[in-house]
């Protein structure tokens, strides 16, 4: 029995759907969602028809603490969080203190359980900040934002909880998630969003003695990232910080292009625009952990991932 916390959102669907796939007895817990159209896709497909799904909020300790003593999982995925580093910007207490409690209610709650489950934490790339690339667990944690420093808070909960209460603890950090039912301000998104509106693409980066350099970002595809979340459930090691991500920069320029030329819309325009203080120029992966200890390794390109994305996007919307 595994529990996948935001198991209706974006990752927490992919790996709750490969996790039944498995044959695991998979619990989804999740808030409400009003998104029609996803959960009318989500219907859709036959491993969630078979996990089972419970709505609640997981900022309530009784819930949590019941959930945990109730079905006595052996793994519990902790996906569910507001994940968006320009947003929190404009919010930082909502994101700090949605995040942070979150973690802290599953923790608690598993320290205190009989059968203490393992928990996979799924924290992001953006705790690296401004620290160039490529980007490796060892190094300091440089958080820019309330996003990111939601998930360092959760990090060091995790660490915390390990050494002081033998909770098993698997730390991941997302590098640029993209695919099939991505929403909210991801790029791929805003990209193909926008070719269909007849909007401009907007890539952003830094003008550096009157040259513009884009972006560049570890593209990572989420049924890798999915993938390599169910094999670090499956660690004997008690406690690891893993970087999950692609390990190769890519310009978000050459995305655009991409989506512009995947679509057949050549006459969609591109724009530059600044990033904004806080925001990294460049951010990839230095992924050898997760290849050494999970024998995990990337396997769709960004053309595929392009294609599959908006082949996804015209059939459900």
């Amino acid at each position: 029995m595994v529990i996948v916390t935001g198991g209706l959102g974006f990752i927490g669907s992919h790996v709750a759907e490969r996790l039944v796939e498995r044959g695991e007895e998979v619990i989804i817990v999740d808030k409400k969602k009003e998104d029609e159209a996803l959960l009318r896709e989500l219907r859709q497909i036959p491993a969630f028809e078979e996990a089972r799904i419970l709505y609640g909020d997981l900022r309530d300790r009784r819930f949590v603490e019941g959930l945990i003593n109730k079905y006595e999982p052996t793994t519990i995925y902790h996906l569910a969080a507001l994940a968006s580093h320009r947003l929190s910007i404009e919010d930082p207490y909502t994101y700090i203190e949605q995040n942070t409690t979150t973690l802290l209610k599953v923790l608690e709650a598993a320290r205190k359980s009989r059968t203490k489950p393992r928990i996979v934490f799924s924290s992001s790339s953006s705790i690296y900040g401004n620290t160039p690339p490529p980007l490796r667990e060892e190094m300091e944690p440089r958080p820019s934002g309330p996003y990111a420093l939601s998930k360092y808070f959760g990090e060091q909960l995790c660490r915390l909880y390990h050494e002081l209460y033998d909770v098993g603890c698997i730390v991941l950090r997302y590098f640029n998630v993209v695919g099939e039912r991505c929403r909210g301000n991801i790029v791929l998104k805003i990209f193909v969003d926008n070719v269909l509106e007849g909007k401009p693409l907007v890539v952003n980066g830094r003008w550096i003695d009157g040259k513009f350099h884009p972006a560049t970002r570890d593209f990572t595809y989420v049924g890798d990232i999915a993938d390599g979340t169910i094999l670090a459930g499956q660690l004997k090691s008690s406690y690891e910080v893993i970087n999950l991500g692609a390990g190769r920069p890519t310009s978000v320029l050459e995305l655009a292009e991409r989506v512009i030329e995947e679509m057949g819309k050549d006459r969609s325009r591109i724009e530059y625009a600044s990033l904004s203080p806080h925001e990294a120029l460049h951010s990839y992966s230095d992924n050898s952990k997760a290849r050494r200890l999970l024998n995990w390794e990337p396997r769709v390109d960004l053309k595929t991932i392009v294609k599959r994305y908006v082949e996804w996007r015209l059939k459900n919307y």
